[in-house]
């Protein structure tokens, strides 16, 4: 029996936020997902869906464009499952959310930390004492959903408590205390935010079309 998907709800308030991070326009809703016009480079738009649905497969069926993406809160198994031919599939990630107290740990010595707030967007830097950048990261907080996005630790600088630090700095920094905090990681970034205390809620799929 598959047991994936995330409330709708829930998943509206993660893409509002995540679009304030980004100064993207909201997402709309769609075929029983969410449309978000993402235009940049690499990503026109994409329609993300809280579960598996007829909408995910009539909009993969019309689109045959590049740069256009189709995800959702299931397994990459059952992605390609419901997809056309011409569809790829990539690399699995995770939803997940915030379980209790992150742990805390004291910035290591050679580093400063920098945090800027802008209306619902924080957003946090860590450099090296000769000003070069090491660690970086976004939240956006709205209805209710704190999201963490573009968590980046250079790898060089890895292994040192800087993501941790990081993570806590933006989880001190939400209005609202009883905000419900979210990410989406990749299997490594997994394995890392279960140590802090993130539990998966649901996984994550995501595909585009890589040749005309």
């Amino acid at each position: 029996m598959n047991t994936e998907g995330l409330d709708p709800h829930l998943l509206h308030a993660w893409l509002a936020a995540r679009s304030l991070a980004r100064g993207l326009p909201m997402p709309v809703p769609e075929h029983g997902g969410f449309r978000v016009d993402t235009g940049s480079e690499m990503e026109t738009v994409r329609w993300v869906f809280p579960q598996m649905c007829d909408g995910l497969k009539d909009v993969a069926r019309r689109i045959h464009q590049l740069r256009q993406f189709v995800k959702v809160c299931d397994t990459a198994e059952a992605l390609r499952a419901a997809l056309p031919a011409h569809w790829t599939v990539h690399a699995p990630s995770y939803v997940m959310r915030a379980n209790g107290t992150m742990p805390r740990r004291q910035l290591a010595d050679g580093y400063s930390i920098a945090v800027e707030q802008s209306g619902p967007v924080t957003s946090v830097r860590i450099v090296t004492d000769t000003g070069i950048l090491v660690a970086s990261g976004y939240g956006a907080e709205t209805l209710g959903v704190f999201v963490y996005d573009r968590i980046v630790t250079e790898p060089e600088h890895r292994r040192k408590g800087l993501g941790n630090v990081l993570m806590q700095t933006l989880h001190e920094a939400r209005r609202d205390p009883h905000s419900f905090e979210l990410l989406v990681a990749t299997d490594d970034g997994r394995a890392l935010y279960q140590t802090l205390g993130w539990e998966k809620i649901a996984s994550y799929a995501s595909a585009s079309i890589i040749m005309a």
